[in-house]
């Protein structure tokens, strides 16, 4: 199994990264999880959960900020 394909919460479709202001958006080591019930404090590279989904396109385009 390769890095891209590994289950974990950082490439989880329920998965919200955190993100500070510091002259621009820099990202943290940390986020949560927005399905119920919703795991607060979820780092990214966590063994993913049973409800684990995949991000597809469509959740890259709408979700992810640019850099």
């Amino acid at each position: 199994m390769d890095a891209d394909s590994k289950q974990t919460c950082q490439n989880c479709g329920y998965y919200l990264q955190h993100y500070i202001w510091n002259r621009r958006y820099q990202y943290v080591h940390c986020g949560h999880c927005i399905h119920p019930p919703r795991t607060r404090h979820c780092h990214p590279t966590m063994k993913a959960c049973a409800k684990w989904i995949p991000q597809d396109e469509a959740y890259l385009t709408n979700h992810v900020p640019e850099t």
